[in-house]
């Protein structure tokens, strides 16, 4: 299913098949989440949209099986793993300090810029590839890419967050309601803020506190009076100015505020004087490192992490699958079956 135009829906396509390169695998795509991300780009209003080829074929968030590598028996066939979507060039500068994420020049970004997982086969050097331990069906594994691995960078790497620590998380979409649970799995004191009420109850279903953005303030729990010092740390997973704007309003002095939801509209501001006086520490977070990725895997396969799926449909139903995650009608990731036997 590829983006033909971007003011168009996405249309089934014939491409050709993958053709096996040394180092790589070929896997069978069985399932793909739907971020918004893939709407953004499906939509043009990514920053590489101007420049990016159509034909596109979105997908991101991918679980596949393992059907042939080269040389062969780097996986056994059949294995089941995910794909991790950026492919760093090694060489650059970021790259050779450890900063994976931050290439400057990415040889392949899975569903972005390159092709990705709205398609049945995909070639995936094999170093990108992680087994999926045993117990984890195609459906919930896939949001442990994209969805799981983003949330915990940005809450344990970049946001600090453990034991003892006070944390908000701003949106509880996606990412931002396994943000919450790797908060809670890390022993911090943790809430998550939304304005809609099914993202509000599948928190609270988890055994999560969580509270109407609307009207925390007036909320009568613990978390109204940390409020009035502020947060250790602040997660801002939704990407619209009032989410950045209470964000600014939660942190408290000496904290921080990690920075993950986005869009080319939105501009985050905070006066100078709270900024330098405050001494408050604003953070970007992209997705997780490999070695982050597979810690996160293992929360999931400890039982401290539930990957979320609200929604499940079949690869041709992708534009509807659009529909619900713009309209607010789907609580956690949608994930597309792709194979159907998955």
């Amino acid at each position: 299913m590829a983006v033909v135009d971007y003011g168009q829906p996405l249309v089934e396509i014939d491409v050709p098949e993958p053709r096996l390169r040394p180092g790589t695998a070929v896997i069978e795509v069985l399932t793909c989440g739907v971020c918004f991300s893939d709407v953004k780009t499906s939509r043009g209003q990514m920053p590489f949209s101007s420049t990016l080829k159509l034909p596109h074929i979105p997908g991101h968030e991918i679980c596949g099986r393992v059907l042939e590598t080269d040389p062969p028996g780097l996986f056994e066939p059949g294995q089941l793993v995910l794909a991790y979507h950026y492919w760093p060039c090694g060489r650059c500068r970021r790259c050779t300090a450890g900063d994976e994420v931050l290439c400057y020049d990415l040889q392949g970004w899975l569903g972005f810029t390159h092709p990705g997982g709205f398609q049945e086969r995909l070639v995936v050097p094999v170093e990108r590839l992680l087994r999926l331990p045993p117990g984890i069906d195609p459906v919930s594994a896939a949001p442990m890419t994209c969805a799981l691995g983003t949330a915990y960078r940005a809450t344990v790497t970049r946001g600090g967050v453990r034991a003892g620590t006070t944390v908000a998380v701003v949106g509880l979409g996606g990412v931002g309601i396994h943000a919450l649970q790797v908060a809670a799995a890390a022993g911090a004191m943790s809430v998550g803020l939304d304005v809609t009420e099914a993202s509000l109850e599948l928190a609270r279903g988890l055994g999560l506190d969580a509270v109407d953005a609307r009207a925390f303030r007036r909320d009568e729990s613990a978390f109204a009076s940390i409020a009035e010092e502020g947060f250790d740390t602040v997660v801002v997973t939704a990407g619209s100015p009032a989410a950045y704007r209470q964000a600014g309003e939660l942190v408290r002095r000496g904290g921080r505020i990690v920075a993950v939801g986005y869009a080319l509209e939105t501009a985050f501001e905070l006066e100078t004087p709270r900024l330098v006086l405050d001494e408050i520490q604003v953070l970007g977070s992209r997705f997780a490192t490999r070695g982050e990725l597979q810690q996160a895997i293992e929360l999931v396969q400890a039982g401290l992490v539930k990957p979320v799926v609200g929604a499940v449909r079949q690869l041709e139903d992708v534009n509807e699958a659009f529909a619900d995650l713009t309209d607010g009608r789907v609580a956690g990731r949608t994930v597309l079956r792709v194979a159907h036997d998955a």
